[in-house]
């Protein structure tokens, strides 16, 4: 049968309890006492001054401030015209890519305004993606490999960033990835409607048969997992006819990829 506790003996603790309680209060205080007469701790200040030390160490740090659209779009300014890429570029790039939050994440793990890959970060010695000027430097770097590679064709340029070099030479031109192909046009619509005009013709052609364009995608873009298809490459189209065709593929670290297999 189970036992229970006998209130008798739990009053009869009560008094002791409060003994002891009283006793741990005086000689604290008689310490605390004792101290600030021989000068080690001052009576009022010190015991002040101790309790600001410990609410000052227990403080959580702040958080960092979230950098101003102006001075993001200063950091772009300055990065660009060091690696000779125009700006208007950069800025359209980076509204696709990530709304111009550093702090962005795809749902495959590209960060930071550029959204740039580990991988991708890793090669061009980005040590933190989310840090503002270090994934503007590295991502702006990555770009103006590709417009040397593709000589500032930008469709070409803007596919190769989003779904490798891999694809855009397997296809000869952009990769018929419909988020790709979408992407391409977004950016373009920012840096230079006539430009993106003209990608729409050249990517979808034109007549009464030509596939109108998508509506844009949101702006989280994720990479490609498994290498560019190895079938037969697409149409040249008239506006490659005077190209001479890749003979040799150049791997370079993609910024991000294509949602397409």
């Amino acid at each position: 049968m189970p036992t229970t506790n006998n209130p008798r003996t739990h009053d009869s603790d009560q008094p002791r309890r409060r003994l002891l309680g009283l006793a741990v209060l005086l000689l604290t205080l008689g310490g605390a006492y004792a101290l600030a007469q021989s000068g080690v701790v001052p009576p009022a200040a010190g015991i002040v001054a101790v309790v600001q030390e410990v609410e000052a160490g227990s403080a959580e740090p702040e958080a960092p401030r979230a950098p101003t659209a102006a001075e993001i779009m200063a950091e772009i300014d300055e990065v660009a015209a060091r690696h000779h890429v125009p700006a208007r570029l950069v800025a359209a790039i980076v509204a696709v890519e990530s709304e111009f939050n550093p702090h962005a994440v795809s749902r495959r793990g590209a960060q930071g305004l550029m959204q740039l890959m580990p991988a991708t970060a890793a090669s061009l010695d980005v040590q933190d993606s989310f840090d503002l000027q270090e994934n503007l430097d590295g991502g702006v770097r990555h770009l103006r490999v590709l417009m040397e590679r593709y000589h500032n064709d930008l469709p070409l340029v803007l596919a190769a960033y989003n779904a490798g070099d891999r694809a855009v030479l397997a296809y000869r031109g952009v990769p018929p990835y419909p988020q790709t192909r979408r992407y391409v046009i977004r950016v373009l619509r920012r840096y230079d409607p006539e430009a993106a005009r003209a990608a729409v013709i050249r990517i979808y052609g034109s007549g009464p048969t030509a596939a109108p364009p998508a509506p844009p995608l949101p702006w989280r873009f994720v990479s490609l997992d498994s290498p560019a298809p190895v079938g037969r490459p697409g149409p040249l189209g008239p506006w490659r006819e005077d190209r001479p065709v890749p003979t040799r593929v150049i791997e370079t670290p993609r910024a991000h990829g294509s949602d397409s297999p």
